[in-house]
């Protein structure tokens, strides 16, 4: 009933067989691998903020040259606010710079 040999119907798997267990195969690692890796990321660490902050939106040089002449003591309260409000960054009216109250004249900067 069943021959195998030269004349019966046993055949190797062809080059197609072995091309389709080879794809299997290389399949089946990839997943393995992938696997690996997503299980293997701390679920701290996001993939759109790899460094665990949200970006920023960008600087503004001039208000940020701005605030350090402020900090320096170059210009006054009034002028900060004037600039500021200039470069499109306004405060709301009333607002004091904190640590000193209200009418008292800042110290003159250091020399």
């Amino acid at each position: 009933m069943f021959r195998y040999g030269p004349s019966g119907f046993h055949h190797a798997p062809g080059v197609f067989g072995w091309l389709f267990l080879a794809i299997i195969a290389a399949l089946l690692v990839l997943g393995v691998i992938a696997l690996v890796r997503l299980w293997g990321t701390p679920r701290s660490r996001g993939v759109l903020f790899p460094m665990g902050m949200p970006p920023s939106p960008g600087v503004d040089a001039a208000i940020a040259e701005l605030r350090l002449r402020y900090a320096r003591g170059d210009i006054t309260w009034e002028e900060y606010v004037q600039r500021s409000s200039n470069l499109g960054f306004p405060f709301p009216p009333g607002i004091r710079p904190a640590g000193s109250p209200p009418g008292t004249p800042r110290p003159p900067p250091a020399s």
